[in-house]
Parts: structure tokens; C-alpha cells; sequence
């Protein structure tokens, strides 16, 4: 670079070099400039995106923390005279505190007062308190004496008597051989009434 200079010192402080020699340096520092915004506002476009992914990142942790915590608060009852899979089921899907009984001869019982989301069969429970409405009977009642928890019936038979007044006051009904996913989403519903 030097020797170039000695060898062209006529020319860079000649008429054409004056003249040429300040251009060519503005030239050169506007593109200085010009590649340095352009980095700049890369970086700047880096930091939005890291920004806006760590928030979607935090808005998801939340939401899967807020869920499991749903799981392990919500309690799960099944009345069943039956051994019934759908227990092991949720338990696999993260509902720890999921129990069955066979039969309610209280409705006073912890079993019952513990829990918030009770799924009843209609057909072989209630036969003490309820001989001759069973399963439907003892729904309507958990129902009437604790509004707040969630009552749902399912049986393997089509309901017995559609019209049974039971089936109105309840908050859902399933057949017993619905999907796992189905009785997932009664009690995902639940959770999201309760926490809204």
C-alpha cells in the first residue's frame, strides 16, 4: 500500500486525486456505515426473535405446568360395581388421584365428599339407597346434595329411562365404552370451568 503511494504522490495531491480522493472517502464510509446498519439492524431483528421465542417458551412452560398442576388437584371418583379400566387409564394420562368404588351407602362418605368429578354407572350401584333407580338415582342425588361437583353417568346398556330426570340434572353422560380420550376431555372441561 505504501509503495503505491509514492509511486501515485503526483497524482493523489494533483488536481484530478484533490478532487477524487475526498469522493472516493465518502463513498467508502457511507458503505462502512450502510454494512454497519444493516448488522446492526440484523442484530436487532436476533434479539426480537430470541425475545418473542423465549416468551412463547415461558407462555408453554406455564400453561404445561398449570396443566399438570390441574392433574394432581383434580379428584376423580368412579362408581362401579364392575372392575373398570378407565382408573388405570387416567392414571396413565397423569390423573393420580383417581379411585373407583363399587357402591355409595353414604352420601356423606370421603370418598365422595373428596372428590370433584364423580362418574357413576347406571346399572348394578345405589341398590341400598336407591333399589329401584340404581345408578340414576344415586347420580341425581350426588347431584342435588353437592351441586358443585361434576356428576357423570355412563353405563355399558343404552340409558335405561331416557327420560329419567337424573339425566337432566347431571353435568354429562357417556357410554362405558367411549374412548379414554372421551372421558379425558369431561374432565379437561371440568378443570377449565373450574380455573376460568
Amino acid at each position: 500500500m505504501m509503495k503505491w503511494f509514492f509511486e501515485n504522490i503526483e497524482w493523489i495531491f494533483g488536481g484530478i486525486g484533490v478532487a477524487i480522493i475526498p469522493w472516493l472517502w465518502n463513498f467508502f464510509k457511507k458503505k462502512k456505515k450502510k454494512s454497519e446498519s444493516i448488522i446492526q439492524t440484523q442484530n436487532q431483528h436476533q434479539t426480537v426473535n430470541i425475545e418473542i421465542n423465549n416468551g412463547d417458551k415461558e407462555h408453554n412452560n406455564k400453561k404445561a405446568a398449570n396443566q399438570i398442576s390441574q392433574k394432581n388437584a383434580v379428584q376423580i371418583l368412579f362408581i362401579d360395581d364392575q372392575k373398570f379400566k378407565m382408573v388405570t387409564n387416567l392414571k396413565t394420562a397423569g390423573y393420580p388421584n383417581c379411585k373407583s368404588i363399587k357402591d355409595v351407602k353414604d352420601l356423606d362418605c370421603m370418598d365422595v365428599k373428596n372428590s370433584d368429578i364423580i362418574f357413576v354407572d347406571i346399572n348394578g350401584v345405589g341398590h341400598t339407597l336407591f333399589p329401584k333407580d340404581q345408578g340414576l338415582g344415586l347420580a341425581e342425588a350426588l347431584k342435588n346434595k353437592y351441586p358443585q361437583k361434576y356428576i357423570v353417568i355412563y353405563s355399558a346398556e343404552e340409558q335405561g329411562d331416557r327420560f329419567h330426570k337424573a339425566l337432566k340434572k347431571v353435568d354429562d353422560t357417556l357410554p362405558k365404552n367411549a374412548d379414554p380420550y372421551e372421558f379425558i376431555n369431561i374432565i379437561e372441561n371440568y378443570c377449565n370451568e373450574v380455573s376460568s
